[in-house]
């Protein structure tokens, strides 16, 4: 279960990561670091909305679970 969680956090943190990046509708920075820090600024948030996301999704599973005894 632990693999299985660990993968639906991969895969919704790039589909959010891209999702993000498509709505920005402000340009990019123009310098190295900017860039650099936005990038890592746009991953982070997707990371912290995934972890929300996959420990939802556990808990209803768990929920689910307990429910069906």
């Amino acid at each position: 279960m632990v693999k299985a969680s660990l993968v639906v956090f991969l895969v919704l943190t790039v589909l959010i990561a891209w999702a993000l990046k498509r709505r920005q509708s402000a340009p990019s920075p123009t310098g190295y670091v900017a860039k650099k820090r936005a990038a890592i600024r746009l991953w982070f948030d997707a990371a912290a909305i995934a972890v929300g996301i996959t420990l939802v999704t556990l808990a209803a599973m768990h929920w689910l679970r307990l429910g069906s005894l």
